[in-house]
């Protein structure tokens, strides 16, 4: 009854405290917006949401540490090792809200958590010995650099998995209260009894239930990135804490360890770095993409977790071990039948030739809107462009952002003489007026003749991104070709929901060159 007195309690006091941070997070406009920029590759949310959720449970957790501190110091912890996890916790909290605030540099952001680590080890909070799953234990105390190293890697690991793995509403905060729930069992039992640990268990899963509760699908408020890296820093504590009980960790977050590991590497094999650039091939991610709602794929990884985490209360050493190969075999199996259906889908997809005007009108929606619904080559033939200096430095960015996100590109030589023939005549025309239709019609039809010749399913240009374009005699010309060379004209709104706004975003945000005119010598 006194653990779920404290239970309630710290649930009551961090919820409280959830709806004021929810209101600090709306006044100062702490959001996390859906859409912007270069981030929105792996953002699912509609709407601009507040941030700083970590707040709420860091101040909810430690106030309960600290009230019955007392009970948590009753066993083999000391006043060093309170303070030193608390100053950690409150490094990173410190670091989220800056990073909330000010979108931080990856090389920046890390450094809260790794003086977080630093925070901990001063503290006095080791390991000692590691149980081997084939019987015995490793005694790590004659090798004294051996316990901070394992600790640094073993919480970078841990916060960057609840990091990574917070992308859907209610994911990261209900899997961290099924681990403060399992650490809370299992040292309660006979064996394993170890009352200070089970408080600061079920401390933490009352915070975070109390969090929960408006984090669940659609979520009223999102953990932040302090948030998110203090949950994995407290699980990862408590494991440590509780006499190296790391298996017992691995069981709860072990698909979710896994994802993370796996996107690492194949981050790496694109040759991107795992944790500047961003993606939707999480696990969480791919289920959405099954048909899975979000409330059904948080489901899943709740089961894996508390089923996983569960099985660890009952198993010796060499089962945990046994358990985690078990765990591996599905995360493989789950990559390999992903990957499969990959192919399939690629190998369905229709193709499409893109025309290019510009690495700003084209890099927004071929990521966002066109990419997965289209196997996608850009064909840049701009020959209109007044300089051989102006195609180049278009051209260049062009091959950058193909790239970058791995679209296939053919390009034309420059021509201009040939394009200023074809114009002859026009040089006093009005913008779109006569000269403007006989430059969309030359490159439209170069665009249409060339998907026909090499087997495309449909044509599209992004000259209908921009509103200076005259977008219904794009259309109206494209229409006409796609009768005269039958094949297929994308007709689609490029200009709907923001997309021209959106595409000038994402290009400030890439660095990209935005040029000021069209590109001919009379615009």
């Amino acid at each position: 009854m006194f653990y779920f007195g404290v239970f309630i309690a710290v649930l009551a006091l961090t919820a409280i405290l959830t709806l004021l941070v929810r209101r600090i997070a709306l006044y100062f406009e702490i959001l996390d917006k859906p859409d912007q920029g270069i981030l929105s590759a792996r953002k699912i949310h509609r709407r601009a949401t507040p941030l700083l959720g970590g707040v709420a449970i860091f101040i909810g957790y430690f106030a309960g540490l600290f009230f019955f501190w007392e009970r948590f110091l009753s066993g083999d912890l000391h006043w060093r090792h309170l303070i030193g996890f608390a100053v950690g916790a409150l490094l990173i909290i410190i670091g989220g809200i800056l990073d909330d605030k000010y979108n931080l540099r990856p090389r920046r952001q890390i450094i809260f958590p790794l003086l977080a680590i630093v925070a901990l080890i001063l503290g006095g909070v080791e390991i000692a010995k590691i149980t081997n799953p084939f019987g015995g234990f490793l005694d790590l105390q004659s090798l004294f650099f051996i316990s901070p190293l394992l600790i640094a890697l073993w919480l970078l690991g841990m916060m960057y998995t609840t990091k990574l793995l917070d992308g859907v509403d209610g994911l990261v905060s209900g899997v961290s209260v099924i681990g403060g729930f399992i650490i809370f069992l299992f040292t309660l039992t006979t064996r394993y009894y170890q009352p200070d640990i089970a408080l600061a268990a079920i401390l933490f899963a009352g915070a975070c239930t109390g969090f929960l509760i408006f984090n669940w699908h659609p979520a009223k408020i999102f953990l932040g990135e302090g948030g998110s890296l203090l949950l994995g820093y407290i699980l990862g504590v408590l494991a440590v804490i509780s006499g190296g009980k790391i298996a017992i960790a691995l069981l709860i977050m072990g698909i979710p360890v896994l994802d993370v590991a796996w996107t690492i590497i194949r981050r790496l094999l694109k040759k991107k770095n795992p944790f500047r650039f961003a993606d939707r091939e999480h696990l969480h991610h791919r289920l959405l993409a099954l048909g899975l709602s979000q409330r059904k794929t948080v489901l899943v990884f709740y089961f894996l977790s508390l089923t996983f985490g569960l099985s660890g209360l009952f198993l010796q050493s060499r089962g945990k071990f046994w358990a985690l190969i078990i765990l591996t075999v599905i995360m493989l199996a789950l990559v390999i039948s992903f990957w499969y259906l990959d192919r399939r889908r690629e190998k369905n997809k229709p193709k499409l030739l893109l025309h290019i005007c510009c690495a700003p009108c084209g890099t927004y929606i071929s990521r966002d809107r066109l990419a997965a619904k289209y196997d996608l080559t850009w064909y840049f033939y701009n020959s209109n462009l007044n300089t051989r200096a102006e195609y180049d430095k278009r051209l260049y960015y062009v091959e950058m952002m193909a790239k970058k996100f791995n679209f296939s590109l053919l390009v034309e030589p420059y021509e201009h003489a040939a394009w200023q023939e074809k114009t002859a005549g026009h040089a006093a025309d009005p913008e779109r007026g006569a000269r403007c239709l006989i430059c969309y019609r030359d490159r439209l039809e170069k665009t249409a003749r060339l998907a026909k010749e090499r087997g495309f399913d449909l044509f599209g240009t992004t000259l209908l991104v921009s509103p200076y374009k005259d977008s219904a005699a794009i259309r109206s010309i494209s229409r006409n070709l796609a009768k005269e060379f039958g094949i297929e004209f994308l007709d689609e709104d490029f200009q709907a929901a923001d997309g021209y706004r959106r595409s000038q975003e994402v290009a400030k945000e890439l660095g990209l060159y935005r040029q000021k005119y069209c590109g001919c010598e009379y615009s």
